[in-house]
Protein backbone atom coordinates (compact mmCIF):
# COMPACT_ATOMS: atom_id res chain seq x y z
CA UNK A 1 0.00 0.00 0.00
CA UNK A 2 1.25 3.46 -1.39
CA UNK A 3 1.71 5.92 1.45
CA UNK A 4 0.37 8.35 -1.19
CA UNK A 5 -2.55 10.42 0.31
CA UNK A 6 -2.24 8.94 3.86
CA UNK A 7 -1.41 11.99 6.73
CA UNK A 8 1.05 11.13 8.86
CA UNK A 9 0.42 11.83 12.71
CA UNK A 10 0.33 15.71 13.21
CA UNK A 11 4.08 15.52 15.47
CA UNK A 12 5.50 14.76 12.67
CA UNK A 13 4.60 17.15 9.75
CA UNK A 14 6.38 20.22 10.61
CA UNK A 15 4.96 23.65 9.54
CA UNK A 16 7.74 25.15 8.45
CA UNK A 17 11.42 23.59 7.44
CA UNK A 18 13.45 24.67 10.22
CA UNK A 19 17.22 23.85 11.90
CA UNK A 20 17.29 21.93 14.57
CA UNK A 21 19.62 23.24 17.66
CA UNK A 22 23.00 21.71 17.48
CA UNK A 23 24.89 24.60 19.88
CA UNK A 24 25.63 24.03 23.27
CA UNK A 25 23.90 23.02 26.15
CA UNK A 26 22.98 24.35 29.00
CA UNK A 27 25.37 25.29 31.91
CA UNK A 28 27.06 22.34 33.53
CA UNK A 29 26.02 20.21 30.37
CA UNK A 30 27.92 18.87 27.62
CA UNK A 31 28.36 20.97 24.65
CA UNK A 32 28.22 19.61 20.21
CA UNK A 33 31.05 20.22 18.52
CA UNK A 34 30.23 23.31 16.41
CA UNK A 35 29.15 22.38 12.86
CA UNK A 36 30.49 22.73 10.23
CA UNK A 37 29.25 25.94 7.62
CA UNK A 38 27.83 23.08 5.38
CA UNK A 39 25.92 20.99 8.45
CA UNK A 40 28.45 17.79 7.38
CA UNK A 41 28.54 14.62 8.90
CA UNK A 42 31.15 11.90 9.03
CA UNK A 43 29.87 8.54 8.02
CA UNK A 44 28.33 6.00 10.15
CA UNK A 45 27.95 3.00 8.61
CA UNK A 46 27.45 1.69 4.59
CA UNK A 47 23.52 1.39 4.65
CA UNK A 48 23.43 4.67 7.00
CA UNK A 49 25.40 6.49 4.20
CA UNK A 50 22.92 4.56 1.63
CA UNK A 51 19.92 6.06 3.78
CA UNK A 52 21.41 9.61 4.21
CA UNK A 53 21.79 9.45 0.26
CA UNK A 54 18.23 8.21 -0.33
CA UNK A 55 16.56 10.98 2.61
CA UNK A 56 18.61 13.47 0.91
CA UNK A 57 17.40 12.78 -2.55
CA UNK A 58 13.37 11.92 -1.83
CA UNK A 59 13.24 15.86 -0.03
CA UNK A 60 15.58 17.47 -2.56
CA UNK A 61 18.27 18.74 -0.33
CA UNK A 62 21.70 18.22 -0.14
CA UNK A 63 23.06 14.99 0.92
CA UNK A 64 25.16 16.49 3.40
CA UNK A 65 22.44 18.05 5.73
CA UNK A 66 21.01 15.07 6.15
CA UNK A 67 22.46 13.15 9.44
CA UNK A 68 22.24 9.94 10.43
CA UNK A 69 20.49 11.01 13.07
CA UNK A 70 17.99 13.55 11.37
CA UNK A 71 14.46 12.82 11.81
CA UNK A 72 12.70 12.91 8.44
CA UNK A 73 10.18 14.43 9.02
CA UNK A 74 11.56 17.42 10.54
CA UNK A 75 13.82 17.65 7.28
CA UNK A 76 10.61 18.71 5.47
CA UNK A 77 9.46 15.30 4.50
CA UNK A 78 6.08 14.83 3.16
CA UNK A 79 3.80 12.05 2.49
CA UNK A 80 4.22 12.03 -1.74
CA UNK A 81 8.18 12.37 -0.39
CA UNK A 82 7.91 9.15 2.20
CA UNK A 83 6.08 7.07 -0.61
CA UNK A 84 9.52 8.09 -3.26
CA UNK A 85 11.21 7.25 -0.16
CA UNK A 86 9.95 3.82 0.83
CA UNK A 87 9.76 3.24 -3.19
CA UNK A 88 13.30 3.43 -3.76
CA UNK A 89 14.73 1.87 -0.39
CA UNK A 90 12.82 -1.28 -1.08
CA UNK A 91 14.55 -1.55 -4.71
CA UNK A 92 17.79 -0.25 -3.71
CA UNK A 93 18.32 -1.73 0.12
CA UNK A 94 16.26 -5.18 -1.28
CA UNK A 95 14.39 -5.02 2.38
CA UNK A 96 10.70 -5.98 2.85
CA UNK A 97 9.54 -2.53 4.32
CA UNK A 98 6.20 -1.94 5.23
CA UNK A 99 4.50 1.55 5.12
CA UNK A 100 4.86 2.65 8.73
CA UNK A 101 8.54 1.93 8.45
CA UNK A 102 9.65 5.03 7.85
CA UNK A 103 7.79 6.18 10.98
CA UNK A 104 9.15 3.55 13.46
CA UNK A 105 12.07 4.74 12.22
CA UNK A 106 12.64 8.37 10.44
CA UNK A 107 16.17 8.90 10.86
CA UNK A 108 19.36 7.05 8.81
CA UNK A 109 20.56 5.24 11.61
CA UNK A 110 17.24 3.65 12.68
CA UNK A 111 15.66 3.02 9.10
CA UNK A 112 19.02 0.73 8.42
CA UNK A 113 18.48 -0.88 11.33
CA UNK A 114 15.13 -2.14 10.27
CA UNK A 115 16.63 -2.37 7.28
CA UNK A 116 18.19 -5.52 8.38
CA UNK A 117 21.55 -3.74 9.66
CA UNK A 118 23.24 -5.35 12.88
CA UNK A 119 26.41 -3.95 14.56
CA UNK A 120 29.59 -5.48 14.06
CA UNK A 121 31.00 -8.36 15.75
CA UNK A 122 34.39 -7.63 14.94
CA UNK A 123 36.73 -4.51 13.43
CA UNK A 124 39.92 -4.55 11.52
CA UNK A 125 41.71 -7.64 10.74
CA UNK A 126 44.31 -6.23 12.47
CA UNK A 127 46.89 -5.71 9.95
CA UNK A 128 44.66 -4.58 7.21
CA UNK A 129 44.94 -1.23 7.64
CA UNK A 130 48.22 -0.89 8.75
CA UNK A 131 49.44 0.73 5.08
CA UNK A 132 50.16 4.50 5.08
CA UNK A 133 50.60 6.58 1.65
CA UNK A 134 54.12 7.29 3.06
CA UNK A 135 54.90 4.01 3.33
CA UNK A 136 55.89 3.77 6.32
CA UNK A 137 53.14 2.28 7.97
CA UNK A 138 52.05 6.22 9.19
CA UNK A 139 48.99 8.48 8.44
CA UNK A 140 49.32 12.15 8.86
CA UNK A 141 45.68 13.95 9.33
CA UNK A 142 46.91 17.37 8.69
CA UNK A 143 44.47 20.52 9.68
CA UNK A 144 44.15 24.13 7.91
CA UNK A 145 44.05 26.47 10.66
CA UNK A 146 42.49 30.34 9.86
CA UNK A 147 42.79 33.14 11.75
CA UNK A 148 44.10 34.48 14.56
CA UNK A 149 45.70 31.57 16.32
CA UNK A 150 46.35 31.34 19.74
CA UNK A 151 49.66 28.64 20.15
CA UNK A 152 49.04 28.57 24.00
CA UNK A 153 45.14 27.56 23.96
CA UNK A 154 45.93 25.60 20.73
CA UNK A 155 48.34 23.26 22.54
CA UNK A 156 45.96 22.97 25.59
CA UNK A 157 43.18 21.75 23.14
CA UNK A 158 45.47 19.14 21.59
CA UNK A 159 46.03 18.03 25.32
CA UNK A 160 42.12 17.44 25.76
CA UNK A 161 41.51 15.76 22.32
CA UNK A 162 44.55 13.91 23.43
CA UNK A 163 43.04 12.45 26.62
CA UNK A 164 39.88 11.87 25.14
CA UNK A 165 40.96 10.02 22.35
CA UNK A 166 43.65 7.62 23.12
CA UNK A 167 45.17 7.79 19.42
CA UNK A 168 45.78 11.65 19.87
CA UNK A 169 47.07 10.93 23.67
CA UNK A 170 51.09 11.78 21.90
CA UNK A 171 50.24 14.68 19.82
CA UNK A 172 51.40 17.91 21.50
CA UNK A 173 52.99 21.26 19.91
CA UNK A 174 56.65 20.26 19.70
CA UNK A 175 56.47 16.32 20.54
CA UNK A 176 57.39 14.02 17.80
CA UNK A 177 54.82 13.73 14.97
CA UNK A 178 53.24 17.02 15.88
CA UNK A 179 53.86 20.01 13.26
CA UNK A 180 53.03 23.44 13.10
CA UNK A 181 53.34 25.25 10.41
CA UNK A 182 52.68 29.14 9.87
CA UNK A 183 51.84 29.47 5.54
CA UNK A 184 50.91 32.92 5.98
CA UNK A 185 49.77 35.73 8.18
CA UNK A 186 46.68 34.08 9.60
CA UNK A 187 47.34 30.91 8.04
CA UNK A 188 48.41 27.30 9.76
CA UNK A 189 49.15 24.15 9.33
CA UNK A 190 48.99 21.67 12.11
CA UNK A 191 50.15 18.18 10.96
CA UNK A 192 49.43 15.11 12.96
CA UNK A 193 51.42 11.91 12.08
CA UNK A 194 50.35 9.29 13.77
CA UNK A 195 50.22 4.99 13.43
CA UNK A 196 48.43 3.92 10.67
CA UNK A 197 46.50 1.30 12.93
CA UNK A 198 45.79 3.69 15.64
CA UNK A 199 42.99 5.69 12.92
CA UNK A 200 40.83 4.78 10.01
CA UNK A 201 39.47 6.62 6.80
CA UNK A 202 37.05 8.23 8.15
CA UNK A 203 39.15 9.48 11.72
CA UNK A 204 40.09 13.07 9.94
CA UNK A 205 36.43 15.34 10.27
CA UNK A 206 35.79 13.95 13.52
CA UNK A 207 39.55 15.58 14.44
CA UNK A 208 38.96 18.67 13.39
CA UNK A 209 35.25 18.98 15.29
CA UNK A 210 36.79 17.78 18.06
CA UNK A 211 39.79 19.87 18.12
CA UNK A 212 37.38 23.03 17.05
CA UNK A 213 35.40 22.36 20.27
CA UNK A 214 38.23 22.05 22.35
CA UNK A 215 39.78 25.02 21.21
CA UNK A 216 36.23 26.98 21.72
CA UNK A 217 36.02 25.99 25.24
CA UNK A 218 40.00 27.03 26.15
CA UNK A 219 39.15 30.65 24.40
CA UNK A 220 36.39 30.67 26.82
CA UNK A 221 38.69 29.95 29.69
CA UNK A 222 37.59 26.56 30.66
CA UNK A 223 37.67 22.81 29.50
CA UNK A 224 35.42 21.72 27.26
CA UNK A 225 32.29 19.24 27.85
CA UNK A 226 32.33 16.40 25.87
CA UNK A 227 28.93 14.41 24.93
CA UNK A 228 30.08 11.49 27.07
CA UNK A 229 33.29 9.07 26.72
CA UNK A 230 34.14 7.54 23.55
CA UNK A 231 32.56 4.12 23.70
CA UNK A 232 34.42 1.12 22.98
CA UNK A 233 34.61 -0.68 19.24
CA UNK A 234 33.93 -3.91 18.85
CA UNK A 235 37.05 -6.23 19.44
CA UNK A 236 39.62 -6.59 16.30
CA UNK A 237 39.46 -9.59 14.64
CA UNK A 238 43.33 -11.09 14.46
CA UNK A 239 43.35 -12.09 11.19
CA UNK A 240 40.76 -11.72 7.90
CA UNK A 241 38.91 -14.77 6.55
CA UNK A 242 39.58 -14.02 2.94
CA UNK A 243 42.08 -13.37 0.31
CA UNK A 244 41.17 -10.84 -1.89
CA UNK A 245 41.76 -11.80 -5.47
CA UNK A 246 45.28 -11.27 -6.84
CA UNK A 247 45.72 -7.88 -9.58
CA UNK A 248 46.97 -10.70 -12.61
CA UNK A 249 50.82 -10.87 -12.99
CA UNK A 250 51.60 -9.27 -9.80
CA UNK A 251 53.97 -10.65 -7.90
CA UNK A 252 54.54 -11.58 -4.00
CA UNK A 253 55.73 -8.74 -1.91
CA UNK A 254 57.45 -8.88 1.64
CA UNK A 255 55.57 -7.64 4.77
CA UNK A 256 57.81 -4.15 4.83
CA UNK A 257 56.76 -3.72 0.57
CA UNK A 258 57.32 0.16 -0.14
CA UNK A 259 54.39 1.93 -1.66
CA UNK A 260 54.04 3.92 -4.39
CA UNK A 261 50.84 6.45 -5.53
CA UNK A 262 49.36 7.61 -8.65
CA UNK A 263 46.78 9.98 -8.92
CA UNK A 264 44.08 10.65 -11.45
CA UNK A 265 41.07 12.96 -11.84
CA UNK A 266 37.50 11.51 -12.93
CA UNK A 267 35.80 14.71 -14.18
CA UNK A 268 32.51 16.24 -13.35
CA UNK A 269 30.37 14.60 -16.45
CA UNK A 270 31.83 11.12 -15.95
CA UNK A 271 31.16 11.15 -11.99
CA UNK A 272 27.58 12.26 -12.61
CA UNK A 273 27.35 9.73 -15.69
CA UNK A 274 28.18 7.25 -12.33
CA UNK A 275 25.70 8.62 -9.93
CA UNK A 276 23.19 8.10 -12.73
CA UNK A 277 23.85 4.90 -14.02
CA UNK A 278 24.07 3.99 -10.36
CA UNK A 279 20.17 5.92 -9.16
CA UNK A 280 18.65 3.95 -12.40
CA UNK A 281 19.79 0.55 -11.38
CA UNK A 282 19.40 0.71 -7.51
CA UNK A 283 22.71 0.46 -6.57
CA UNK A 284 25.28 2.90 -5.34
CA UNK A 285 28.35 4.93 -6.87
CA UNK A 286 30.60 2.08 -4.74
CA UNK A 287 29.07 -0.96 -6.55
CA UNK A 288 29.04 0.28 -9.94
CA UNK A 289 32.72 0.73 -9.31
CA UNK A 290 32.99 -2.22 -7.64
CA UNK A 291 30.99 -4.02 -10.32
CA UNK A 292 33.68 -2.84 -13.20
CA UNK A 293 36.72 -3.44 -11.25
CA UNK A 294 35.00 -7.06 -11.15
CA UNK A 295 34.81 -7.54 -14.96
CA UNK A 296 38.21 -6.06 -15.44
CA UNK A 297 39.63 -8.39 -13.25
CA UNK A 298 37.59 -11.49 -15.22
CA UNK A 299 39.19 -10.62 -18.46
CA UNK A 300 42.57 -9.88 -17.18
CA UNK A 301 42.79 -13.64 -16.03
CA UNK A 302 41.18 -13.95 -12.45
CA UNK A 303 38.00 -15.24 -11.50
CA UNK A 304 35.09 -15.77 -12.51
CA UNK A 305 35.02 -15.62 -8.13
CA UNK A 306 36.53 -11.99 -7.57
CA UNK A 307 36.56 -11.06 -3.98
CA UNK A 308 37.70 -7.21 -3.83
CA UNK A 309 38.99 -5.76 -0.06
CA UNK A 310 36.60 -2.85 0.64
CA UNK A 311 37.27 -0.56 4.00
CA UNK A 312 33.85 0.51 5.53
CA UNK A 313 32.84 2.32 8.71
CA UNK A 314 31.65 0.71 11.39
CA UNK A 315 30.01 3.94 13.39
CA UNK A 316 26.92 2.87 14.17
CA UNK A 317 26.18 4.98 17.11
CA UNK A 318 26.40 9.05 17.46
CA UNK A 319 29.26 8.81 19.52
CA UNK A 320 31.41 6.86 17.19
CA UNK A 321 31.11 8.79 14.61
CA UNK A 322 32.45 11.60 16.25
CA UNK A 323 35.70 9.26 17.41
CA UNK A 324 38.89 9.47 16.60
CA UNK A 325 40.46 6.15 15.77
CA UNK A 326 40.30 2.26 14.17
CA UNK A 327 36.37 1.89 14.21
CA UNK A 328 36.31 0.51 10.76
CA UNK A 329 36.35 -3.24 9.10
CA UNK A 330 37.90 -4.60 6.21
CA UNK A 331 34.94 -6.60 4.22
CA UNK A 332 36.38 -9.48 1.73
CA UNK A 333 33.52 -8.42 -1.05
CA UNK A 334 33.27 -11.26 -3.57
CA UNK A 335 31.10 -11.93 -6.37
CA UNK A 336 30.37 -14.46 -9.10
CA UNK A 337 31.00 -13.15 -12.79
CA UNK A 338 30.69 -16.14 -14.82
CA UNK A 339 28.47 -16.85 -17.80
CA UNK A 340 29.35 -13.47 -19.70
CA UNK A 341 26.64 -11.55 -18.07
CA UNK A 342 25.63 -8.64 -19.43
CA UNK A 343 27.34 -5.14 -17.06
CA UNK A 344 23.87 -4.21 -15.48
CA UNK A 345 23.54 -8.28 -14.42
CA UNK A 346 26.53 -8.15 -12.60
CA UNK A 347 26.10 -5.44 -11.10
CA UNK A 348 22.72 -6.64 -9.55
CA UNK A 349 24.79 -9.23 -8.60
CA UNK A 350 27.16 -6.95 -6.91
CA UNK A 351 24.83 -5.15 -5.04
CA UNK A 352 22.62 -8.76 -3.40
CA UNK A 353 26.32 -9.55 -2.03
CA UNK A 354 27.54 -6.09 -1.31
CA UNK A 355 24.57 -5.89 0.74
CA UNK A 356 24.50 -8.89 2.35
CA UNK A 357 27.95 -8.50 3.50
CA UNK A 358 26.79 -4.80 5.09
CA UNK A 359 23.82 -5.98 7.24
CA UNK A 360 25.56 -8.98 8.65
CA UNK A 361 27.70 -8.24 11.86
CA UNK A 362 29.95 -11.26 11.16
CA UNK A 363 30.31 -10.87 7.36
CA UNK A 364 33.61 -12.47 6.20
CA UNK A 365 36.76 -9.44 6.59
CA UNK A 366 39.51 -9.66 3.89
CA UNK A 367 42.98 -10.65 4.98
CA UNK A 368 45.73 -8.67 3.97
CA UNK A 369 47.29 -8.76 -0.25
CA UNK A 370 45.09 -8.79 -3.16
CA UNK A 371 43.47 -5.63 -4.47
CA UNK A 372 40.87 -3.03 -2.59
CA UNK A 373 38.30 -0.49 -3.33
CA UNK A 374 37.15 2.29 -1.32
CA UNK A 375 34.87 5.26 -1.33
CA UNK A 376 34.98 7.98 0.59
CA UNK A 377 33.87 12.25 0.78
CA UNK A 378 35.64 14.90 0.81
CA UNK A 379 36.47 15.81 3.99
CA UNK A 380 37.36 19.69 3.61
CA UNK A 381 34.22 21.04 5.89
CA UNK A 382 35.45 24.35 7.96
CA UNK A 383 34.55 24.34 11.94
CA UNK A 384 34.29 27.90 13.52
CA UNK A 385 36.16 28.01 17.14
CA UNK A 386 36.38 31.78 18.46
CA UNK A 387 37.71 33.46 15.08
CA UNK A 388 39.74 30.58 13.80
CA UNK A 389 38.24 28.25 10.90
CA UNK A 390 39.24 24.29 11.32
CA UNK A 391 39.17 22.68 7.93
CA UNK A 392 40.75 19.45 7.27
CA UNK A 393 43.53 19.29 4.68
CA UNK A 394 44.54 16.96 2.06
CA UNK A 395 45.84 13.35 4.02
CA UNK A 396 47.56 10.54 4.21
CA UNK A 397 45.58 7.71 5.08
CA UNK A 398 46.01 4.69 6.51
CA UNK A 399 45.68 1.97 3.10
CA UNK A 400 44.74 -1.77 3.28
CA UNK A 401 47.36 -3.56 3.04
CA UNK A 402 46.93 -4.78 -0.70
CA UNK A 403 49.01 -5.16 -3.72
CA UNK A 404 46.76 -2.89 -4.82
CA UNK A 405 44.32 -0.11 -3.26
CA UNK A 406 42.17 2.30 -5.21
CA UNK A 407 40.91 5.31 -3.57
CA UNK A 408 37.86 7.27 -4.87
CA UNK A 409 36.99 10.62 -3.09
CA UNK A 410 33.94 11.87 -3.94
CA UNK A 411 33.84 16.05 -4.47
CA UNK A 412 30.22 17.89 -4.62
CA UNK A 413 29.18 21.28 -5.46
CA UNK A 414 27.57 23.32 -2.46
CA UNK A 415 24.54 22.22 -4.14
CA UNK A 416 25.02 18.29 -3.92
CA UNK A 417 26.02 17.92 -7.46
CA UNK A 418 28.59 15.62 -8.28
CA UNK A 419 31.66 17.61 -9.42
CA UNK A 420 34.39 15.23 -9.39
CA UNK A 421 36.11 12.19 -8.18
CA UNK A 422 40.02 12.11 -6.97
CA UNK A 423 41.26 8.39 -7.67
CA UNK A 424 44.65 7.53 -5.96
CA UNK A 425 45.89 4.07 -7.06
CA UNK A 426 48.32 3.10 -3.96
CA UNK A 427 50.60 -0.03 -5.73
CA UNK A 428 53.36 -2.29 -3.53
CA UNK A 429 56.43 -1.82 -5.54
CA UNK A 430 57.90 -5.50 -5.48
CA UNK A 431 54.10 -6.78 -5.95
CA UNK A 432 52.48 -4.71 -8.47
CA UNK A 433 54.56 -1.51 -9.85
CA UNK A 434 53.79 1.66 -10.97
CA UNK A 435 53.32 0.60 -14.64
CA UNK A 436 51.03 -2.46 -13.90
CA UNK A 437 49.37 -0.05 -11.30
CA UNK A 438 48.49 3.16 -13.79
CA UNK A 439 47.71 0.39 -17.03
CA UNK A 440 44.76 -1.05 -14.33
CA UNK A 441 43.71 2.24 -13.23
CA UNK A 442 43.32 3.22 -16.97
CA UNK A 443 41.88 0.35 -18.12
CA UNK A 444 39.13 0.50 -15.12
CA UNK A 445 38.79 3.87 -16.23
CA UNK A 446 38.03 2.95 -20.28
CA UNK A 447 35.19 0.01 -18.72
CA UNK A 448 33.68 2.31 -16.76
CA UNK A 449 32.92 4.30 -19.89
CA UNK A 450 32.14 1.90 -22.02
CA UNK A 451 29.85 0.29 -19.64
CA UNK A 452 28.17 3.74 -19.02
CA UNK A 453 27.85 3.96 -22.80
CA UNK A 454 26.33 0.49 -23.40
CA UNK A 455 25.44 -0.72 -19.71
CA UNK A 456 23.66 -4.00 -21.06
CA UNK A 457 26.16 -5.39 -23.37
CA UNK A 458 27.61 -8.30 -22.22
CA UNK A 459 30.90 -8.09 -20.48
CA UNK A 460 32.96 -9.55 -23.53
CA UNK A 461 31.45 -6.73 -25.65
CA UNK A 462 32.46 -3.74 -23.74
CA UNK A 463 35.48 -2.12 -25.23
CA UNK A 464 37.13 -1.30 -21.82
CA UNK A 465 40.72 -1.92 -23.86
CA UNK A 466 42.23 -4.51 -21.34
CA UNK A 467 45.48 -6.17 -21.82
CA UNK A 468 47.65 -8.13 -19.65
CA UNK A 469 49.49 -6.22 -16.82
CA UNK A 470 53.15 -6.13 -17.13
CA UNK A 471 55.31 -5.87 -14.11
CA UNK A 472 57.18 -2.28 -13.70
CA UNK A 473 60.45 -1.71 -13.84
CA UNK A 474 61.06 0.84 -10.98
CA UNK A 475 61.06 4.62 -12.10
CA UNK A 476 59.01 3.75 -15.23
CA UNK A 477 54.73 4.95 -15.51
CA UNK A 478 52.55 4.44 -18.30
CA UNK A 479 50.90 5.75 -20.79
CA UNK A 480 46.40 5.40 -20.44
CA UNK A 481 45.87 5.07 -23.77
CA UNK A 482 45.28 2.25 -25.85
CA UNK A 483 48.81 1.86 -27.49
CA UNK A 484 52.02 0.75 -26.01
CA UNK A 485 53.16 2.74 -22.61
CA UNK A 486 54.86 5.87 -23.15
CA UNK A 487 57.01 6.54 -20.86
CA UNK A 488 59.12 8.77 -18.84
CA UNK A 489 60.40 9.47 -15.29
CA UNK A 490 58.28 11.20 -12.99
CA UNK A 491 57.54 11.54 -9.10
CA UNK A 492 54.27 11.86 -7.14
CA UNK A 493 50.82 13.52 -7.56
CA UNK A 494 49.85 13.87 -10.73
CA UNK A 495 46.46 13.70 -12.02
CA UNK A 496 45.30 12.02 -15.33
CA UNK A 497 41.49 12.62 -16.82
CA UNK A 498 39.48 10.16 -18.05
CA UNK A 499 40.48 10.69 -21.67
CA UNK A 500 43.97 9.87 -20.46
CA UNK A 501 45.61 13.35 -20.32
CA UNK A 502 47.95 14.53 -17.76
CA UNK A 503 46.97 17.04 -15.58
CA UNK A 504 48.89 19.89 -13.80
CA UNK A 505 48.24 21.45 -10.33
CA UNK A 506 47.96 25.30 -11.07
CA UNK A 507 51.55 27.05 -11.47
CA UNK A 508 53.16 24.06 -10.77
CA UNK A 509 53.95 22.51 -14.05
CA UNK A 510 57.36 20.00 -12.88
CA UNK A 511 57.44 16.21 -12.87
CA UNK A 512 59.12 15.56 -9.69
CA UNK A 513 60.97 12.01 -8.93
CA UNK A 514 59.84 10.34 -5.89
CA UNK A 515 63.35 8.17 -5.36
CA UNK A 516 66.01 10.78 -6.29
CA UNK A 517 65.49 14.28 -6.77
CA UNK A 518 64.90 14.32 -10.66
CA UNK A 519 62.70 17.30 -12.34
CA UNK A 520 61.85 17.63 -15.10
CA UNK A 521 59.53 20.27 -16.75
CA UNK A 522 55.80 18.54 -17.52
CA UNK A 523 55.46 18.65 -21.53
CA UNK A 524 51.71 18.72 -21.33
CA UNK A 525 50.33 21.52 -22.66
CA UNK A 526 47.96 24.06 -20.53
CA UNK A 527 47.17 27.69 -19.87
CA UNK A 528 48.53 29.21 -17.12
CA UNK A 529 46.42 29.25 -14.28
CA UNK A 530 44.33 26.17 -15.67
CA UNK A 531 44.18 23.38 -13.10
CA UNK A 532 43.46 20.38 -15.85
CA UNK A 533 45.49 20.03 -18.88
CA UNK A 534 44.14 19.75 -22.19
CA UNK A 535 42.94 16.10 -23.28
CA UNK A 536 45.51 14.45 -26.22
CA UNK A 537 44.41 10.94 -28.35
CA UNK A 538 48.03 9.77 -26.70
CA UNK A 539 49.47 11.23 -23.66
CA UNK A 540 51.99 10.46 -20.85
CA UNK A 541 51.29 9.73 -17.25
CA UNK A 542 52.61 12.54 -15.53
CA UNK A 543 52.29 13.22 -12.19
CA UNK A 544 52.89 17.09 -11.27
CA UNK A 545 53.82 18.36 -7.68
CA UNK A 546 52.10 21.65 -5.59
CA UNK A 547 54.50 23.34 -3.62
CA UNK A 548 52.24 23.78 -1.08
CA UNK A 549 48.55 23.44 0.43
CA UNK A 550 45.90 25.73 -0.95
Amino acid sequence: MSLSGQKPPDRLVPTALTALPRGAGGSGGAERAVPPASGAEPPGTPLQETDRALVAEAIGVPRRTVHADSDFFRLGGRPAAAARLLARARRVLGAGLDDRALHEAPTPARFAAAAGERPAAATGPAGALDGALDGEGRAVLPLRLRGALNAGMLQEALGDVGRRHGALRNSRLGSAGTRLRALAAGDHLLELTLPADLVDLWSHTPLAAELALAYRARAAGRSPRWEGPVPEAAPRARTGDLAPTVPPGSRPAPADARVGRLALDWDAGLHQRLAHLAATQGATLFMVVHAALAALLTRLGAGPAITVAAPVPARDSAALRRAVGPYGRVLALSVDTSGDPAFTALLRRVRAADLAAYRAGTAALARPGGIALSVLADSGEAYEAAGLTVRAAPPLLPLPAAALGLILTERHTPAGAPAAIAVTAAYQYDAVGETAAAHLTGQLTALLEAALDAPAAALSRLNGGARPLAPARTGEHAALSPGPPARTRGGAGGRVSPGGSPACDSGAGRARSSGGGLEKPCRASHAPGQRRCHRTPKVRWLRCGRSRPR
